[in-house]
């Protein structure tokens, strides 16, 4: 439920909120014990419900003057629990039932608080926006890993907090009709707020950046329209990641480029007879991805994150 006000012309105020009741129940799944090895059962037969009848939601929108926007939003919501296969997300569903029973105690369901403010100007020469965040994680729920990485044991545990600082910045110009130069940048700063303990002991894990998201990313891209046909190249850069929980596994960053063409057989926007309409909409792409044949690690955390470098065999960490 959501209603806007508007005191004056260009003000507009936001407030609403939204109710959330879920429950995810899982039943017998299959467990292919050729490759997990005899682990015993895997979770079924088990529910966890949220209700949560008040999440607000409060905006602001003002144009202060022409072409020139600022927004402010605040927001509360929450995660409801994934329906997961074996080992696939943290999931609480998603390990075994023994590692289910010893954490179904400690289970919340996980919610957060998010600030934000934000400019935006636009005219024809140039679009730029800067957005600033900050959310306020609670009952985080994380998958742990120890043992081999091809095939590790996993729990999902609640780490606690987390408090995420961060700031976009975006900036597009057009010197030429249908000539585009865009650069984004984003500084994300997202670290536990609590130790982690084990049965190993205490783990230093506060202050340290959440695993698997980089804190810097970069994009560049020029591109160009002529007719039906639209030219891309573009550069991104995403920075190092933490693996492992305390810190003391990274991976490094890395840059790719790319570039594209594209035919607009026939634009959503064109008009003419109904003959051909069917092709309305229809784009052939040709993508040449990676330019210069980089090596890199791209998705992370598959099989959940280890404690700490040592509690894991390294050699394939994806």
């Amino acid at each position: 439920m959501q209603d806007t006000y508007r005191p004056i012309r260009n003000l507009a105020l936001h407030f609403g909120f939204k109710s959330v009741l879920n429950t995810t129940r899982v039943g017998d799944g299959y467990l292919n014990q050729s490759y997990y090895g005899n682990i015993g059962n895997i979770t079924s037969g088990e529910s966890q419900t949220i209700a949560k009848p008040f999440l607000p939601h409060i905006g602001e929108d003002w144009t202060f003057l022409k072409n020139h926007e600022l927004f402010i939003d605040i927001s509360e919501n929450v995660h409801t629990y994934a329906e997961s296969g074996f080992k696939l997300s943290n999931s609480p569903f998603a390990v075994t039932q023994d590692a289910y029973n010893n954490s179904r105690n400690s289970i919340r369901p996980e919610t957060a608080w998010t600030y934000a403010i934000g400019y935006r100007y636009h005219d024809r020469l140039l679009n730029a926006s800067v957005y600033a965040y900050r959310t306020n994680f609670n009952n985080r729920l994380q998958q742990i890993s120890s043992g081999p990485a091809v095939n590790p044991v996993s729990t999902v545990a609640n780490v606690g907090g987390v408090t995420m600082n961060g700031i976009d910045a975006a900036l597009t110009i057009t010197p030429l009709r249908n000539l585009a130069i865009t650069n984004s940048i984003s500084y994300n700063h997202a670290v536990y707020d609590n130790n982690m303990t084990d049965s190993d002991g205490t783990h230093l894990t506060r202050g340290q950046q959440v695993v698997n998201y980089p804190r810097f990313m970069y994009k560049a891209r020029l591109s160009y329209d002529w007719r039906a046909l639209s030219f891309y190249i573009d550069g991104n850069y995403v920075g190092q990641r933490n693996y492992s929980y305390d810190g003391d596994y990274r991976v490094p960053g890395y840059w790719l480029s790319n570039l594209g063409l594209q035919w607009h057989v026939k634009k959503t926007t064109d008009t003419g007879p109904r003959l051909g309409g069917f092709l309305r909409g229809l784009t052939l792409s040709f993508n040449l991805t990676n330019l210069t044949n980089t090596r890199y690690i791209a998705t992370m955390g598959e099989n959940g994150n280890p404690m700490t470098a040592s509690s894991a065999l390294l050699t394939s960490p994806c």
